[in-house]
Formats: C-alpha cells, structure tokens, sequence
C-alpha cells in the first residue's frame, strides 16, 4: 500500500480532517499503551543501537544510521537491520557484500538497498529471529534502521531522527496527525538528531520532557552538487517528506522546472517512466530524483536521470561516539 502524506499533518492548527479523524487517534493511542504495558523487552548479547523516528517520514534516519555505521565500522563489524519497508517479499534476504547489484527492490525495499552502500544489511519482517541470526554470523553489533516502536526487543541505545522543519507537525498521532506515539517517549530515547538548522524553540520543548537527553544537528550536503549546476530539472520523488528533497535542491541552487510527487516507496512502472522522459522532453530539460529513488529505477533508465548524492554532517556527535564506544 502506498501512502502520501496529508498536507494538513504538517499545519499547526487543526483542520477539519485532522478533527474528523482524531476519534481513530485515540484508538491507535490506547493501542500503543495497551502494546507496551504487555510487551516484556528481551535482551540479547549484543549491542543494539536503534535509529527511529515518532514522526511518520522524513527525518533522516536513513541517513543518520549510516553516520553512525561510518562511526562504528571502523573498528568493529557491524550489521544494519531493517524489514525493507515497501517490499513484496516475505523472505528474509541477507547482503554481506558492499554494493551488491543483483537485488531488486521489489524484494529488498529502497532503504535496504541504500544501507548497502555503506555496510552489510540483514533484511527481516522477524527481528527478534533475525538478531539470533545476525549474533551466529558473528557481528559486533547491530543497527536497527527504525524499530523505536518496537517493545518487544531491549535497545542499548535509542537514537530519535526529526526534521526542524515540520517537527511535530499537528502534535497529534496517526491518522489525525503525523506522530506514531506522542512526543512524551523521547523520554525513552537516549539522543535526538536534528535534521536542519539549530531551533532553541525545539530544543526548549524537548528539554522540557528530558532535560539530560542529547541533542545532536544534521547537516545534509550534496556531494555530486557540481555535476547538477547550470542544468534544469524535472524533480520526481517518492519519500515520505518529498519537499525536504525539493528544498534541498533549491537551497543548493539547483533549478526546477516542475516538481512530480510519488507515494512513499513507490514502485516506478513503464508507464511512469514514459510520462516522466516525455515531460523532460516537452520542457527540454532533465530528470532528477532522490539517491533512495534511484535505487528503484529499473536498470536500462538509471543512467539517464541524475540523483543527489548527499552526504550528512552529524554537528557534536562527539557526545554520541562517547556513547557508542562505552557498547563495547
């Protein structure tokens, strides 16, 4: 099922969809209490480091988590876990190899494919089954890409991702608003990564609910931005918070043309592919999307539309390297 995000999640007051459908928030809110109250937490014996979000979509975490591989592959072995959201398969897929070109997102999901740029990934709907497994395969550690809502696994360190942007949105949790549980559970994280700018706004509120928790920026910069300079664009995208990616691009001076949205994941088609190259053409300009996008165009049509290569600068993650080498 593909999912784009209501625009009115993200407006400070409520509207009248987000009103009409805050009975249904209620009842997913009691579901969450009722889930951790009769959750009891296993522990495993092996570090497990968890980069979440509570806000639906993007926050970076993707790209938090691959910080913070880069941080820990130095010296010790390291796998990602992820369920490979928007995948079809059921089939636990296991890529031990940087870079393997053989996979399909179908099967994988886009992150998965993302993760394995930079480190192995252990793709499993079963986490609990997939820790045990990833334990025999002799790992030092492991890094959850999302997982924050799930009780049933002990975290030695939670690490919440959001966007200073939208930030909370609405305040109010799904379907009323953007939020997977309230903005209290921070209490349980351990450090927030910020994507954007410094914001004492934000800081302020979340002190207010953990005044001893750490707050960490995230900088988001486009390494290949000199091969996309001097050129239009057609910018398509399928993620969970498309104007982050549109944003990006116009704050680099990058020209757009048109801006096309996708659901979250989106498997592109032929015919999607046809629409899009016929609008570059009728515009003459070229195609641009996201690295997470790009690793789900269909092979014969990757090298003819460019993405951005970003790179994320973890502004004072010296507190979180402190944090992360006490694990071992």
């Amino acid at each position: 099922m593909y999912f784009i995000k209501p625009k009115f999640w993200d407006k400070k007051n409520n509207s009248f969809l987000s009103i009409l459908l805050y009975p249904l928030s209620i009842i997913y809110y009691l579901i969450i209490v009722i889930k951790k109250k009769i959750s009891i937490p296993q522990k495993f014996n092996i570090p497990l480091i968890c980069v979440g979000n509570i806000y639906i979509g993007g926050t970076g975490k993707t790209s938090a988590a691959i910080e913070i591989m880069k941080i820990l592959n130095q010296s010790k072995k390291i796998c990602f876990l992820t369920k490979g959201y928007g995948r079809k398969s059921k089939k636990d897929i296991y890529l031990n190899e940087l870079n393997i070109s053989n996979q399909n997102t179908v099967d994988t999901g886009d992150e998965a494919l993302l993760l394995n740029k930079y480190g192995d990934v252990y793709i499993s709907n079963n986490r609990t089954k997939a820790i045990n497994t990833i334990i025999k395969l002799g790992y030092d550690a492991i890094i959850l890409d999302d997982g924050f809502q799930d009780h049933l696994i002990f975290k030695n360190l939670n690490i919440l991702c959001f966007d200073s942007k939208n930030w909370i949105g609405n305040n109010n949790l799904i379907p009323s608003g953007p939020l997977r549980e309230p903005l209290t559970s921070i209490k349980e994280a351990n450090f927030i990564i910020i994507k954007g700018k410094k914001n004492q706004i934000i800081e302020n509120e979340i002190k207010k609910l953990s005044p001893n928790i750490e707050i960490i920026y995230a900088e988001n910069r486009i390494e290949n931005n000199e091969t996309l300079k001097n050129k239009n664009f057609i910018a398509f995208t399928g993620i969970g918070d498309p104007y982050s990616f549109f944003n990006t691009l116009l704050n680099n001076n990058i020209k757009i043309i048109k801006q096309i949205i996708y659901p979250d994941h989106f498997q592109f088609t032929e015919k999607n592919y046809k629409v899009l190259f016929q609008e570059a053409e009728n515009n003459n300009c070229n195609l641009i999307t996201t690295e997470k996008d790009w690793v789900r165009i269909s092979k014969q049509f990757k090298d003819k539309v460019y993405y951005t290569k970003l790179s994320t600068l973890l502004i004072g993650k010296e507190s979180l390297e402190k944090e992360l080498k006490k694990l071992f």
